[in-house]
């Protein structure tokens, strides 16, 4: 109710998590100049002088039954919410999006996707997040599903809630469904409903999806990509695999999608480029930020940069190489931490891990790997990694840690890596 009158009454609607504490979500308050706070319950503490508060619950009841707000007259480019990135990078910043931008964005995911009126899609993912709110929870509204939303992740009452209701859909990300396999009561009859589960968020490793398809065929795996500034743009379907296995998919309806060289023209095909989109899909801009909305638009031409580098093949089928960011540059050459994740992932003993690049007063930088795993040690699996990956890939050394540290999305924050390392 409150996200759809929101919409309906012409505010903008900010979503905060409440895995933020209450200084970041105090820093956000102030910077957006936000004159009405919702927070339940498992919520932190907010000292809102200034803003009026409404806790949900009875107060919140109350509001619902006497609105202060009227239907306001809106056209397709109005503000309508802003959301926050995930800050695997850096601070999160708030993605201010129009109405025609989520409203044309819900119908095309939803075609994409194959949402139909008759599913029942579980909303796993939270819902201050791009990929709960509006790659799951909005398309399946608006083709009249029904919805079953989880109040936080647990694979154990995931794999309860799909039985129970017999759950025909959902959208996650791979660490969840890396948590489903691993889980101690995991039995695949218990998903005998699902029909088809999209991943997005973060790369999915080879042997997590050849372990998905072998244990639950009956799955349709459909790869999307996106990001919170520009919506889902490329989905990949099921029907594609094992011969577009590694593509991210192709453009969905009413999404533009170019991989652009230094000049800002797009490369050939097998070319490494930046992505890069344009269309209705776009954010309207970071809010209250300015210069970082246009530093999105390097390449000129309403070209918004992902800041991912990707290649496109000759069927229009694009394939993801790396993070800009992330990329590790030794000695001149280019090592991209995906490839050295999957060969680290291909052990047995290895739980989870991500490749970053640590300073190297010779080459400049050299791959680290932080590890998740048990029954193993550094000079075994660098061994390991000597079979799989060419020398000059070899991590320069492996750091094993009892956890990788994620957003409330399961995304693994790289920048809190690289802090540590600092």
């Amino acid at each position: 109710m409150l996200y759809f009158g929101s919409a309906r009454a012409g505010t903008v609607l900010m979503n905060l998590s409440i895995r933020q504490s209450t200084k970041e979500v105090c820093g956000i308050l102030a910077l957006s100049g936000a004159r009405m706070l919702f927070q339940d319950g498992a919520a932190p503490a907010i000292p809102t002088a200034s803003i009026a508060t409404i806790p949900f619950g009875l107060e919140f009841e109350s509001f619902m039954n006497e609105p202060v707000l009227e239907e306001a007259a809106l056209s397709p480019d109005d503000p309508y919410c802003v959301t926050y990135t995930g800050g695997t990078t850096g601070q999160p910043r708030g993605v201010l999006v129009s109405h025609r931008a989520r409203a044309g964005q819900s119908h095309a995911i939803a075609k994409a996707f194959g949402f139909k009126s008759d599913d029942v899609v579980c909303v796993s993912t939270p819902m201050t997040h791009v990929a709960g709110l509006f790659v799951c929870f909005q398309p399946a509204i608006a083709v009249g599903a029904t919805c079953v939303l989880m109040d936080h992740w647990d694979a154990g009452v995931f794999l309860d809630l799909a039985e129970r209701h017999g759950i025909t859909t959902t959208v996650m990300v791979p660490t969840q469904l890396i948590d489903i396999l691993a889980h101690e009561t995991f039995r695949p009859e218990q998903m005998r409903s699902l029909q088809r589960i999209i991943y997005a968020g973060a790369p999915m490793p080879a042997l997590v999806l050849a372990n998905l398809l072998e244990r639950l065929p009956w799955i349709e795996f459909i790869e999307n990509y996106g990001q919170s500034e520009l919506g889902a743009l490329t989905v990949r379907r099921g029907v594609d695999l094992p011969i577009k296995a590694g593509s991210i998919g192709q453009v969905i309806d009413g999404v533009e999608l170019a991989v652009l060289g230094p000049t800002g023209k797009p490369v050939e095909p097998g070319e490494i480029g930046e992505l890069c989109s344009r269309g209705p899909n776009a954010l309207t801009g970071y809010d209250r930020e300015p210069k970082k909305t246009e530093a999105l638009y390097k390449y000129g031409g309403n070209w918004i940069a992902t800041g991912d580098a990707a290649r496109c093949d000759a069927d229009g089928f694009f394939y993801l190489v790396e993070r800009l960011r992330d990329m590790i540059i030794r000695g001149g050459e280019n090592l991209y931490p995906t490839e050295i994740e999957n060969a680290l992932f291909s052990h047995p003993a290895v739980a989870e891990c991500a490749v970053i690049g640590m300073p190297d007063k010779r080459l400049g930088e050299v791959p680290l790997a932080f590890v998740v795993g048990n029954d193993i040690s550094e000079g075994d699996l660098l061994e390991y990694c000597a079979g799989h990956l060419a020398r000059h890939k070899v991590p320069a050394a492996i750091r094993f840690i009892d956890a990788l540290p994620k957003t409330a999305v399961g995304k693994v924050r790289k920048n809190v890596l690289r802090d540590q390392l600092a």
